[in-house]
């Protein structure tokens, strides 16, 4: 069983991921995971037959390591994962949309991503399917400004420029459903591109107005100085499903096991983790650079282990209506059930 990171061991690191196209991999990513058809379920049946002989089944899971991924490493350290038949490996990646390819050209067989992105994959035409929740926004994503900026408030961000760490995710769409509600477009502020860690420094640099940080960027963007001026899940975003797992639909087709045995095991993490902030403390340093002290300080995530189809839905809606997608898209009809 591959366990969390340690000083001797720890997940490899998946950086070619994000240099691949998703829309390179469309034609390529049925082929990379489980086959289909015949294939497929030949593979289902000996994913069965391993699960009821109390054999371990190997499989590659990708994740970011963000304080909101604890949920998979807390449920590897545990043994949730090992109870429920699966031989984990951890494999961190990139983030955002970055996730996508890594899971299209078979790197990883499970990976975390936002659901924009990954609904944004699945309007393009990759077999993408959501098979369990994560974390929803609340009060662990925030706006950050300079202190002296003048904003005080969304209305305030008309003419300004705002950093998201990528252009079409779940981030954006927030962003855009609070301005909309303010009486702004999109068209009135200028979204810039910029990794997490680069945010605070260019706020205070003045290459940028305001900032998307999430935990536990949100600390660090305090302790340089900056001022929260609101949620980014507020208003039309509030309790915005942000994250879950994904994996190809040949994949889950032929693995039903793991799925169900995935989502057990992240329920139960979940459980252990919900409002433990001593949990964190000890988990997050293990998996990320970030230190104990800093948890102390953290907004700590929401998580909520099932897909919440109908919340999804209206993000899927509000991409529509900010034309990250062209046509609408069925979020039920991109959801494993098994």
């Amino acid at each position: 069983m591959t366990s969390r990171p340690t000083p001797d061991r720890r997940p490899r690191t998946l950086v070619s991921a994000g240099l691949l196209s998703i829309a390179a991999l469309a034609l390529t990513s049925c082929g990379s995971g489980s086959p289909s058809g015949a294939g497929a379920s030949a593979e289902a049946a000996d994913s069965t037959a391993q699960a009821a002989s109390g054999e371990l089944q190997d499989v590659s899971i990708g994740y970011f390591p963000l304080v909101h991924t604890s949920t998979i490493v807390n449920a590897e350290e545990a043994g949730y994962l090992e109870e429920a038949g699966i031989d984990a490996e951890l494999v961190q990646t990139q983030g955002g949309a970055a996730a996508i390819p890594a899971l299209a050209s078979g790197n990883v067989d499970v990976t975390y991503a936002n659901y924009t992105s990954a609904l944004l994959a699945a309007q393009q035409g990759l077999p993408i399917v959501l098979i369990a929740g994560n974390d929803v926004g609340t009060d662990d994503h925030g706006i950050y400004v300079d202190p002296d900026s003048g904003i005080e408030g969304i209305a305030d961000l008309k003419g300004k420029s705002f950093a998201v760490n990528n252009l079409q995710n779940i981030g954006t769409v927030a962003l855009y459903a609070q301005l909309e509600e303010a009486g702004l477009s999109p068209q009135d502020v200028e979204v810039l591109e910029m990794p997490y860690p680069d945010m605070a420094p260019a706020v205070q640099n003045g290459n940028v107005d305001a900032i998307w940080q999430v935990e536990p960027f949100q600390v660090v963007a305090e302790q340089s100085g900056l001022v929260k001026i609101g949620n980014l899940f507020d208003g039309p975003a509030a309790d915005m499903p942000v994250a879950g797992w994904i994996t190809t639909r040949d994949y889950a087709e032929a693995n039903p096991e793991v799925i169900s045995g995935l989502r057990d095991s992240l329920a139960r993490s979940i459980e252990d983790l919900d409002g433990n902030r001593e949990a964190f403390a000890t988990l997050v340093p293990e998996f990320t650079t970030v230190t104990a002290e800093v948890v102390q300080e953290i907004d700590l995530p929401v998580f909520a282990a099932e897909v919440d189809v109908a919340k999804v839905q209206e993000g899927a809606d509000l991409m529509l209506e900010y034309d990250l997608i062209d046509e609408a898209l069925d979020v039920q009809g991109a959801t494993y059930s098994d």
